[in-house]
């Protein structure tokens, strides 16, 4: 009998169905792993086992008298720490709620429950769930199942590393950022940022607290593949996944660069291969400049997120001087030209914020023309695979050369996330180090399902992934 942590989602869900696996035998069988593993990697922050278990024996009894809950009956699953859950200790990554209890699920939470899944543990986030490392204010770090000297990522990194390790088998983040798709292309994992607003995102803040960031923000599944995204979006949207299209019927277009920010040679090579292996696949692809003004959707990004950031921020900081020196002080001290960018978002005026949301409307339009040509958008994730752990704000070396702490990602994730449209990170190889090297999938916006059926076209095509580094065995 099979390791049930060694299991695809998936698999788990037939196999509990058809009795081969109970639900029991597989959640002991991840509180077991968590117990050995999670203590080197910080990934898992709060567990819920007793609830877990009963739940667990419910799906059983439920499945004995013959009766299935949904696509998830008996599959456990972790949610990130900035998601409500009834019952369990909910920070948001926040130090003043260390205890905070909620009465009632996020959506998406019970979206996953109702569909049979058990949720057993939540996973670690930095600070306001806003960096590309984890690190919490309470539960400290996490480390890369790959390496632990480095990063998972942020802010899902806690979601991505359970997942690496095989601590859990599906997971749900949230990504404003790249805050799903850096971690999944830090520890080789599968995640989808879906279309913006198609899935609901209240229960991602205290309830005392107004959601006032209304754009560009998504939650969305992680997993160890793309079929398993498939069935956790289908627990999540209720959509049913689309057929996968033949190889020769893709038309892709690959960018190995945006806005001038330079990739690492491993990332260029993991670039190439991809390419050479869909069109050996048939399908059509062509290197095509980036579709927007990378620029200006970085400059959009910045004046949206700033704005609305600024709004939610307690009295002191929403007036002068405390929010200058907020943003112009601790911002940009950490985030650098990124952060002089969420600056000047933040003091934009009513007339400037709303500017900057026609502007991305622009460039969203934009994007949808290219679409009419193009199936998928092929992109790097990052500059560069998994980093060592730092000081937030701390330079990189990129092939040698000390590059500010944000030029890795703000191209690649910010001006990107802020068009709308769903994208799929899918793990396409490793560095020379072994460290994992993911891929941004870019679909048309609205069409995830399709996305998420093409990218299993892609999965299939990719050469074998190499066996995981023995840290994360």
């Amino acid at each position: 009998m099979p390791d049930p942590t060694s299991l695809s989602a998936t698999t788990l869900a037939r196999r509990i169905r058809e009795g081969r696996h109970s639900a029991v035998e597989v959640l002991e069988a991840h509180l077991a792993r968590i117990e050995r593993r999670n203590p080197a990697l910080n990934a898992v922050v709060t567990l819920d086992a007793d609830h877990a278990r009963a739940r667990a024996r419910a799906a059983d009894a439920a499945l004995e008298g013959g009766t299935v809950w949904g696509p998830l009956h008996g599959v456990p699953f972790t949610v990130k720490d900035q998601y409500a859950t009834a019952g369990l200790r909910t920070t948001y990554g926040l130090p003043q709620y260390p205890r905070f209890v909620p009465d009632a699920d996020a959506t998406l939470v019970d979206r996953l429950r109702q569909a049979g899944g058990l949720l057993f543990g939540k996973t670690n986030l930095p600070f306001a769930a806003y960096d590309w490392q984890c690190r919490h204010p309470l539960f400290g770090r996490t480390n890369n199942p790959h390496d632990p000297t480095r990063t998972p990522g942020g802010s899902s990194g806690g979601a991505a590393a359970a997942l690496a390790a095989r601590l859990t088998p599906l997971g749900l983040g949230a990504d404003v950022a790249g805050s799903i798709r850096v971690p999944s292309h830090f520890c080789g994992v599968a995640g989808l940022r879906p279309t913006e607003g198609r899935l609901p995102l209240d229960g991602i803040l205290p309830p005392d607290r107004p959601r006032t960031v209304q754009h560009v923000v998504v939650g969305g599944p992680m997993a160890r593949s793309v079929e398993d995204l498939q069935l956790a979006w289908r627990a999540l949207d209720g959509a049913a996944p689309s057929p996968t299209p033949p190889a020769e019927d893709l038309r892709v277009a690959v960018t190995p660069e945006l806005g001038g920010v330079p990739v690492d040679t491993d990332t260029q090579r993991t670039l190439r291969e991809t390419v050479r292996a869909l069109k050996a696949a048939g399908a059509t692809v062509e290197r095509e400049p980036a579709p927007v003004d990378l620029e200006a959707a970085l400059s959009t990004w910045a004046d949206i997120q700033g704005a609305e950031l600024s709004a939610g921020m307690p009295g002191p900081l929403r007036l002068q001087p405390g929010k200058a020196l907020l943003w112009y002080g601790a911002v940009r001290s950490v985030f650098g030209f990124l952060g002089r960018r969420l600056a000047r978002g933040a003091h934009r005026s009513m007339r400037g914020y709303l500017t900057a949301l026609d502007r991305r409307a622009a460039l969203t339009r934009t994007l949808d023309s290219f679409f009419g040509s193009w199936d998928l958008w092929i992109t790097p994730v990052a500059s560069v695979p998994a980093f060592s752990h730092r000081r937030t704000g701390a330079p990189f070396s990129l092939e040698g050369v000390s590059v500010p702490y944000a030029l890795p990602f703000a191209v690649y994730n910010c001006a990107t996330a802020v068009l709308g449209h769903p994208i799929l990170t899918l793990p396409a190889g490793r560095s020379e180090e072994g460290l994992p090297i993911g891929l941004q999938v870019h679909g048309r916006p609205g069409h995830d399902d399709a996305l998420l059926a093409a990218g299993r076209r892609l999965e299939a095509v990719l050469p074998p992934r190499p066996t995981p580094a023995p840290a994360s065995q």
